[in-house]
C-alpha cells in the first residue's frame, strides 16, 4: 500500500515537475548518501515535493489499515498533505499546489538562514524589534521552542545574544529562509496557482499551521495558502 500511494504521489507530482528539476525526484529521494543526487533533497525544490510523497503515502498506508484521523495536522508543507487527506482539496490540486510552492521558493536568491532557539514567543518577539523587516518567527514548535527566519547575517546576529545567555540555538540546514520576509517575492505568483485550484470543504478536523486552531472554510480559499507562506 506504502509503494503504490507513494507510485501514485510521485508520478502526480512529475507531471508538474519534469521541466523544472536536473534528475526525478525518486532518484534524488534514494540516492545513495554523500553523493550530488543526495544533496539536492536539501533544496527546497526537491525538499517540498518529496515530503508530500512520503506524508500521503504514510497516510494510506495508516487507512489501509484502519487508522481513521478525526483531525489532522501536518508542519509546513505538511498541511497541504493534511488538507489533501481531508477532502479541501484532490490530490491533483494538492501536487500542484506542492509543486509550485517548492519551485518558486527555490527561484528566490539564496542567503537566508533558520536558528531554532529554546525560548518562549514573547521572549523572542521582543528579540525581533527592530529587525522585522529583516526577521521573522517561522515556527512556534512548542511553549520555549521557537524558529526564526530571515537574512542572514541578522539571524546569526540575534541568535547570538541568546546563546550568550546560555539559551539552546541551532542552526537549520535550509536552501532558503522559510516563513520570513525573503518568501515574499513569490507570493503573487504562488497565488495564480492558489486560485486555480477547485476547492472542496474543510473536511475532518484540519488543524491550521496559521492559527493553531480547527480550520473553517478559510482553508478553502487561495489568500489561506498565500498567508500560509509568509505567515508563521
Amino acid at each position: 500500500v506504502f509503494r503504490d500511494s507513494l507510485d501514485v504521489a510521485l508520478a502526480a507530482l512529475s507531471r508538474h515537475l519534469q521541466p523544472h528539476l536536473q534528475r526525478t525526484l525518486r532518484a534524488v529521494m534514494w540516492a545513495r548518501a554523500g553523493t550530488d543526487a543526495a544533496r539536492l533533497l536539501d533544496h527546497t525544490a526537491y525538499t517540498q515535493p518529496a515530503l508530500f510523497a512520503l506524508e500521503y503515502a504514510q497516510y494510506e498506508l495508516w487507512r489501509s489499515w484502519g487508522v481513521n484521523a478525526e483531525y489532522v495536522a501536518g508542519h509546513s508543507i505538511g498541511e497541504l498533505v493534511a488538507a489533501c487527506v481531508s477532502g479541501v482539496f484532490s490530490l491533483e490540486d494538492g501536487v500542484s499546489l506542492c509543486a509550485a510552492r517548492g519551485r518558486l521558493m527555490g527561484a528566490l536568491p539564496a542567503g537566508g538562514e533558520m536558528v531554532s532557539i529554546g525560548a518562549s514567543e514573547a521572549v523572542v518577539s521582543l528579540a525581533l524589534v527592530g529587525h522585522e523587516r529583516e526577521v521573522s518567527i517561522a515556527a512556534v514548535n512548542a511553549p520555549e521552542q521557537v524558529v526564526i527566519a530571515g537574512e542572514g547575517s541578522v539571524v546569526r546576529e540575534i541568535a547570538a545574544g541568546f546563546t550568550a545567555r546560555g539559551v539552546r540555538t541551532k542552526g537549520l540546514t535550509v536552501s532558503h529562509a522559510f516563513h520570513s520576509p525573503r518568501m515574499e517575492g513569490m507570493l503573487e505568483e504562488f497565488r495564480k496557482v492558489a486560485e486555480g485550484v477547485k476547492y472542496g470543504s474543510a473536511g475532518r478536523g484540519l488543524i491550521s499551521n496559521v492559527s493553531g486552531k480547527v480550520a473553517g472554510e478559510e482553508v478553502c480559499r487561495a489568500e489561506y495558502w498565500v498567508r500560509h507562506v509568509r505567515e508563521a
